[in-house]
């Protein structure tokens, strides 16, 4: 392996700049952490934007960590990029993607991490598998009001409609229709993440509220399940499953999300909390049954890490999170490209967040000096290899892999 240094370019949305003031930038934590361990592995780390980038004369303006302050700075183009760009405004997303798009023609470099298309394409990707079938909850794209009322009908708790592309719990609701059918409840989180409950007349009403809320964007809907304790606070379990130095992949870490009493999501974002997967599981369902719980988990993580790869290209870290019914029933909920680590810190697990920050740049560092390249998402699907390797031999879950 070649000892020059490696270009890390994390990309983000947006950096505000103030006179004076620290530039403000999403995940600055977690931004500081990559640039301070990049240093002792051989990678330069700096921060951009889209509007950081000329595309007339190819320069890029970042921010390097320099004596604990960000610093602008001119930098050369990254030869891998750490996508971490999260739309919070229209256009935000398009901006990032071109920006993107226009560095690589005038220097090409390694995406670190791949794209997933929306929730239920990934549903239908995984649907399929033996191993996974039974523990994904069936998923219909939305398609009216009156669907959405025949559903919640149909299921005694109702149903859920969530957004194909939505993050952090926001705009998901629960529909329940009354005893007598006539009145629709739902509850849930608006797209600016807050809590709201309203009750409506089924039919024009419920139809009118629904059209509202969803407007032009793309939903789907699940059968409501019970995943909450017997406190009453909803939970459930992520597993942060990357790559590292070798190119295989390991779970770095897993943590319970508890959320609000009476709340939808137990989403961090939410007002949730964390607390320690072992510890947090066996309270609820006893020491046997938890370690089979987290046995499965990291059992159903390694298979969708492998199908997800088979069919949409190559990446780097997955976020897993799973739902569990009172009975122990083990629901795989969702797949995240972009996964968070601040669960790890609350638990005051440091060997999981210490992981969770080295790993990405040892896979980068791989992959520079395998001189891989990207490729589409449908690549997969015409016979080129996917780089979907496991450490071998792959244990099973061994708790004390994560926590000790």
């Amino acid at each position: 392996m070649s000892n020059r240094t490696i270009v890390l370019g994390i990309a983000v949305a947006a950096v505000k700049e103030a006179a004076g003031a620290e530039p403000a930038m999403p995940e600055p934590a977690f931004c500081r952490a990559l640039s301070r361990a990049g240093a002792p592995l051989g990678i330069g780390v700096y921060v951009f934007a889209p509007d950081g980038y000329e595309p007339e004369t190819g320069v890029l303006h970042a921010f390097r960590l320099e004596g604990g302050r960000w610093a602008k700075r001119a930098v050369p183009l990254p030869d891998v990029v750490y996508d971490r760009c999260f739309s919070s405004e229209p256009g935000q997303g398009i901006r990032c993607r071109s920006a993107l798009a226009a560095m690589a023609e005038r220097k090409p470099h390694i995406p670190l991490n791949g794209r997933l298309p929306g929730k239920l394409a990934v549903y239908d990707s995984l649907k399929d598998d033996p191993a996974l079938s039974g523990h994904l909850p069936s998923s219909l794209g939305f398609r009216s009001a009156e669907q959405l009322l025949r559903l919640a009908g149909a299921h005694e708790g109702g149903i859920v409609l969530k957004p194909s592309s939505g993050m952090q719990g926001r705009g998901i609701v629960h529909i329940k229709r009354g005893q007598e059918g006539e009145k629709v409840r739902v509850n849930g989180r608006t797209r600016q993440n807050r809590p709201f409950a309203a009750e409506f007349e089924a039919g024009r009403p419920f139809a009118r509220w629904a059209a509202r809320f969803i407007g032009r964007r793309t939903y789907f809907v699940q059968p409501y399940l019970e995943l909450s304790g017997a406190d009453g606070k909803p939970f459930d379990v992520r597993a942060l499953l990357q790559k590292g130095g070798l190119g295989d992949w390991t779970l770095s870490g897993i943590a319970v999300r508890s959320g609000q009493a009476g709340s939808l999501t137990s989403n961090l974002h939410g007002g949730g909390a964390a607390e320690p997967a072992a510890a947090a599981l066996a309270a609820k369902f006893g020491g046997e049954e938890s370690e089979r719980l987290l046995e499965q988990i990291h059992t159903i993580s390694k298979q969708t890490a492998i199908r997800l790869e088979g069919r949409f290209g190559r990446f780097a870290e997955l976020g897993l999170d799973f739902g569990i019914e009172p009975d122990g029933k083990l629901w795989l909920l969702e797949a995240n490209t972009k996964p968070g680590r601040s669960s790890f810190r609350m638990i005051g697990d440091e060997r999981a967040e210490r992981l969770s920050i080295e790993r990405p740049l040892l896979y980068a560092r791989y992959l520079s000096s395998r001189q891989y390249t990207s490729f589409a998402a449908n690549e997969s699907v015409n016979g080129r290899r996917v780089n979907a390797k496991f450490a071998n031999p792959l244990r099973p879950f061994n708790v004390q892999e994560v926590h000790r």
